[in-house]
C-alpha cells in the first residue's frame, strides 16, 4: 500500500533557477493540519468521497495542493513511478488540472534532498532530539518575560514519514499501531542538553503523552506533551517503546499508560490503549454522563464520549418519540491561571442531518480576572482593576461555535455574547478548536474557532477581539508601568462547557422527517494554550535547481506547455513511499498559461 506525505513550506517556491532554501521538516508539517485524517476517516465513516475542488478560486495554492492531492490519490499514480510510465503521468496532470495553468512536476529520491543530524543511536532505541520553545511576551518598561503558551503542555505536529528513512538500519517508527513503539524522555531539567549523561545518571524521566491522531496517507501525527524544554523521541527496536528507568522494554504498547491514544484512533484501530491524559483536562464518558435530555437522546458507547441523537418533524399527525433537544452541560474544571488562556478542542461527526439541525459547542457565561505579582511575591486579583479604573471579575457572556444544517449546506458561526460571524461550507466530519487568549499588546482578548473538514481538506476560521480598554475602562500600558510588578496573569472562568444539539420540530419546506439527527463526540478536552513551536535535526532542501537536477521524470514529460521563463505562482510537496519501501519527494508547480 503506497503511503504518502504532504509538505506545505511556508513560502512559496521561488522563481526557476533559485537560491536554495533549507525547511525544517516538522515545522512545515505544523501548517498542514487541515490536511489530517483525509484517508482515514472515509474508512472509518464510510463517508463519501470528493472530486477536486471548482477550478475557479482565488486561492491557487490551496489548487496546487488539491491537484497533487488528487494525481498521488490515484490508484495508478505509484504505479506509474515504480516502472517509470512518465507519459502516464503526465496524462494524469492533464486531466486533472484546468487548461488554464502550465504546470512542473519532479519526482525525486528523498534521501537526495534530506539531511538529519543529532540523532543518538543506543542499540535498543534511538533518541531524535526535539526542542520545544513557549512563546513569550515581553512586558514593558522592563523587558519582563511573559509566558503566552503553556509550558507543560505542548502539541506537536510530526511527519512520521520523513523519519522513518533517516534512522537507520533496525529502527522504524510502527505506523500499523501508530506509534506504539515510541516514547518520549528527557533530562529532569529540561533545559539539561546532555541526555547521555541524564541517562547514565538516572536523572531522566519518561514523559506522559498522548496521540491525537495518526493519518496513515500524510504521515502526520499529531502528539501532546505534558512537558516544554529539551525533548527526546525514543524510537525502540521491537514493537514496544524501551524503558529507559528500568533498562527493559515495555510490556505493552506506548507504555501504556504512560502514552495513550484519543478514542478516534481506538475506533479507528480497535486499540485498548485510549487514555485520559492527566495534563490536560480530557473529558471522559463519567463526566458526560451528566448530560441530560428527555426520551434518551444521549447514548454512549466504548470508542466514543456521546452520540447525541434528536429529531424534527411528525408523522400522521403524532410527534416522534424522541428529544427535540439534548443537552451536555459541565463544569470546565480548570483555572488558567496565566496569560496562556483557554483552548477547547473537540473531534466529532455529524452522522445524519436533518435540515435546520443545529449543535453548538462553546463555553456559558465566561468571565475574565486579571491577576498581579510583585517582587515581594503577592499576588492581587483585584489590584488590576482598582489600579486601572476597571471592574473585575469581566463578563463576557457566551461562546460558541454553532453549526447549522441547511438544505444544502452546513453554515458554521460564531458567536460571542450575542455577535455572531457565519460562514457557509459543507462538512462530514469535523476537527473542532475554540479558543480564548489574552493579546496584551491590544490589551484584550482574543477569541478564535476554527473547523476543519477531514474530509474535503477545507477548513474555516472566525475570530472576534474583545476590547478591555473601551469595554471595561482598563489601561494596559498604566497596568504594566509599574515597575513593582513581576507578572500580569489571565484567568478565565468559564462556568459551563455547553454542547448542545436541537432539531426543530416543525417538517421542514413541509417534508416530513422520520429519523433522527445525529451526531457523535469522540474526544473533548480543554488545556492552557499549547505550546507548538519546536524544531528538529530534519532538513529538506527545496532548491529548485536541486529538485531539477536529480527529477527522475523525463524532460520531455515534466512539464505541460514548456513556457519559456516557468515561474510558479503557486507549490506543492508531498512524499510518497512506493511498495518497495523507497521515498520520493513530489513537487508540483503551477503557472497560469496567461503569463508564459
Amino acid at each position: 500500500m503506497s503511503r504518502l506525505i504532504l509538505v506545505m513550506p511556508m513560502n512559496k517556491s521561488p522563481v526557476r533557477p533559485v537560491r536554495g532554501q533549507v525547511r525544517i521538516i516538522e515545522a512545515i508539517a505544523a501548517t498542514i493540519i487541515v490536511l489530517i485524517l483525509a484517508a482515514l476517516l472515509p474508512i472509518i465513516f464510510n463517508s463519501p468521497t470528493t472530486t477536486l475542488r471548482s477550478q475557479v478560486q482565488t486561492n491557487t495554492e490551496w489548487y496546487a495542493y488539491d491537484a497533487l492531492l488528487t494525481a498521488i490519490d490515484n490508484p495508478q499514480f505509484t504505479y506509474y513511478v515504480q516502472h517509470g510510465n512518465w507519459s502516464a503521468v503526465q496524462s494524469l496532470l492533464n486531466t486533472i488540472i484546468g487548461p488554464q495553468y502550465d504546470w512542473y512536476i519532479a519526482v525525486v529520491p528523498y534521501k537526495n534532498v534530506v539531511t538529519i543530524t543529532s540523532i543518538i543511536n543506543y542499540g535498543n532505541y534511538t533518541l531524535v532530539p526535539l526542542s520545544i520553545i513557549p512563546s513569550i511576551y515581553y512586558a514593558p518598561p522592563l523587558g519582563i518575560p511573559i509566558p503566552m503558551t503553556s509550558t507543560s503542555v505542548s502539541m506537536l505536529s510530526i511527519n512520521i514519514y520523513t523519519i522513518n528513512p533517516l534512522l537507520g538500519s533496525g529502527y522504524s517508527i510502527n505506523t500499523g499501531v501508530p506509534l506504539s513503539n515510541v516514547a518520549f524522555i528527557q533530562c529532569k531539567n529540561p533545559l539539561e542538553e546532555n541526555i547521555t549523561q541524564c541517562i547514565k545518571n538516572g536523572n531522566v524521566r519518561m514523559l506522559n503523552w498522548w496521540l491525537e491522531y495518526f493519518d496513515p496517507r500524510t504521515g502526520v501525527a499529531i502528539i501532546w506533551l505534558n512537558t516544554t524544554g529539551n525533548v527526546y523521541m525514543l524510537v525502540s527496536n521491537s514493537s514496544t517503546p524501551y524503558n529507559v528507568l528500568s533498562n527493559s522494554y515495555c510490556r505493552s504498547s506506548y507504555c501504556y499508560p504512560i502514552g495513550g491514544v484519543s478514542n478516534l484512533m481506538g475506533s479507528s484501530l480497535n486499540t485498548l490503549y485510549n487514555n485520559a491524559p492527566q495534563f490536560i483536562n480530557y473529558y471522559t464518558q463519567q463526566l458526560l454522563s451528566q448530560c441530560y435530555s428527555s426520551n434518551n437522546g444521549m447514548y454512549s458507547g466504548s470508542n466514543y464520549l456521546a452520540e447525541i441523537m434528536t429529531s424534527g418533524g411528525v408523522v400522521s399527525g403524532q410527534r416522534l418519540n424522541s428529544p427535540t433537544t439534548a443537552i451536555c452541560s459541565l463544569p470546565v474544571g480548570i483555572s488558567i491561571n496565566n496569560v496562556a488562556g483557554v483552548n477547547a478542542y473537540l473531534i466529532g461527526q455529524s452522522l445524519v442531518s436533518i435540515p435546520g439541525t443545529t449543535f453548538t459547542f462553546g463555553f456559558s457565561n465566561v468571565e475574565v480576572e486579571l491577576s498581579v505579582c510583585f517582587v515581594n511575591n503577592t499576588c492581587v486579583s483585584d489590584y488590576a482593576g482598582s489600579m486601572a479604573g476597571a471592574t473585575f471579575p469581566i463578563s463576557i457572556g457566551n461562546v460558541n461555535v454553532i453549526e447549522t444544517y441547511g438544505n444544502t449546506h452546513e453554515y458554521l458561526s460564531l458567536s460571542i455574547n450575542g455577535n455572531t460571524t457565519t460562514l457557509p461550507s459543507y462538512y462530514y466530519v469535523y476537527l473542532l478548536t475554540l479558543s480564548m487568549s489574552l493579546n496584551p499588546a491590544r490589551c484584550g482578548i482574543n477569541i478564535n474557532a476554527s473547523i476543519y473538514d477531514l474530509i474535503t481538506m477545507s477548513s474555516e476560521a472566525l475570530s472576534y477581539f474583545y476590547n478591555l480598554t473601551s469595554n471595561n475602562g482598563l489601561s494596559c500600558s498604566k497596568l504594566m508601568s509599574n515597575p513593582n510588578i513581576t507578572s500580569i496573569s489571565l484567568m478565565m472562568i468559564p462556568n459551563n462547557l455547553l454542547i448542545e444539539q436541537s432539531t426543530p420540530q416543525n417538517p421542514n419546506n413541509g417534508i416530513y422527517y422520520v429519523y433522527n439527527a445525529t451526531t457523535i463526540v469522540y474526544d473533548l478536552w480543554v488545556t492552557p494554550t499549547p505550546t507548538t513551536a519546536y524544531y528538529m535535526p530534519i532538513r529538506t532542501s527545496y532548491n529548485f535547481a536541486l529538485l531539477d537536477k536529480y527529477n527522475v521524470i523525463s524532460p520531455q514529460y515534466r512539464e505541460r506547455f514548456f513556457l519559456s521563463g516557468f515561474a510558479p505562482t503557486a507549490s506543492a510537496y508531498a512524499i510518497i513511499q512506493l511498495p518497495n519501501g523507497t521515498y520520493y519527494l513530489v513537487y508540483l508547480g503551477l503557472m497560469s498559461a496567461a503569463s508564459g
